[in-house]
């Protein structure tokens, strides 16, 4: 059995099929981590359609001609040598392919191309006939171009090839057409492998702007101004506003806020509370968090930790308490350390 190369378009699309593949896992670990953001939804769909694309032309593209006693394979069919009806060969040119995935990418780069001849993207054809269907090979190197017609004559020696192919007609591609369409077809390849290397490559740095903290300093430090808060009338009414943002991270345009990484946030606001009463709890929370009289906002002298206490100059009772940025891991107990705080100032209790 004589085996013929045909072209490495099957490996090099076998090869785009498992890159496609592995970015498609690696972006659709990215939605889970960038819940607020659509790009990585939209690049594992780019990935799954380019994956099936380059299975699909890879099947279709054998790499070797095999000819045996009676039949040529090519892949997974098998041409019978007495049912090919007729063989041409001929030459066709290349230079619309590179045309047209050059010269969007780079005007030198199509200029260039365009002022080459079209001789210098020739490629050698060979057609054979069935009578069902026709098959069209093309080659760069002329040796194999050249292995392959004498593998034919020696299977078919009453068939001379004749010149001149039916440009016209419909032939099944069993090699890579490089056709203009396929120029676009590697652009497109070119510009998804350029967005999908940029976006995974941001999921390599994941941190946050500020923190996270730790949850073990921050939590010590809540209580420890809870734990100096004593002889607080209650204050019926006021209500507790309880959230959790999101820590901003630092390639926020793409990745958007961290899921991971959270800021909670305790706000007492209150406009039925009298004046003088306000003004006390306020007081009593400055001086046991360690703020001066006249401050509205500090954060707590505690290593590790980024507790800031914000006490605007209203006439209402108006406290914001924010935890800094600590891992999700530790919402539940912080958020206990903060329900403490609110009713060492007398609110729920």
């Amino acid at each position: 059995m004589k085996r013929v190369w045909l072209s490495s378009g099957a490996g090099r699309a076998w090869t785009v099929v498992v890159v496609a593949s592995a970015l498609a896992g690696w972006h659709g670990w990215g939605v889970t981590v960038t819940p607020e953001r659509p790009f990585f939804w939209i690049m594992a769909i780019a990935d799954l359609v380019v994956a099936a694309v380059a299975a699909r032309l890879a099947v279709r593209w054998p790499g070797y001609a095999m000819f045996g006693d009676d039949a040529v394979v090519l892949e997974r069919e098998r041409v019978r040598y007495d049912s090919i009806t007729a063989v041409r060969t001929g030459h066709v040119s290349a230079k619309g392919f590179w045309l047209a995935f050059w010269l969007p990418l780079s005007l030198l780069g199509g200029v260039v191309v365009a002022l080459l001849r079209a001789d210098a993207f020739e490629r050698k054809v060979v057609e054979l006939d069935t009578p069902d269907d026709r098959l069209r090979m093309r080659w760069k190197d002329v040796e194999s171009h050249g292995a392959f017609l004498d593998a034919v004559r020696t299977a078919r020696p009453d068939l001379e090839p004749a010149f001149g192919l039916d440009g016209p007609d419909y032939a099944r591609d069993c090699t890579p057409r490089l056709s203009v369409g396929g120029g676009f077809l590697a652009l497109g390849l070119v510009v998804w492998l350029f967005f999908a290397g940029l976006l995974g490559v941001q999921l390599l740095d994941r941190s946050t702007v500020d923190g996270p903290y730790s949850v073990d300093a921050t939590s010590y430090a809540i209580r420890s101004v809870t734990e100096r808060l004593t002889g607080n009338p209650a204050l019926p009414g006021v209500p507790v506003d309880f959230s959790v943002e999101p820590c901003a991270r630092t390639n926020g345009a793409v990745l958007g806020p961290s899921p991971d990484v959270v800021d909670l946030r305790l706000r007492l606001l209150s406009r039925d509370l009298p004046g003088p009463v306000a003004d006390a709890v306020e007081s009593g929370l400055r001086k046991h968090a360690g703020m001066a009289p006249g401050d509205y906002l500090d954060t707590l002298d505690i290593a590790d930790s980024a507790v800031r206490i914000n006490i605007p100059e209203v006439a209402t009772l108006h406290i914001d308490i924010r935890t800094g940025c600590v891992d999700d891991g530790g919402e539940a107990g912080l958020r206990e350390d903060l329900r403490a705080l609110a009713a060492a100032l007398g609110v729920e209790r």
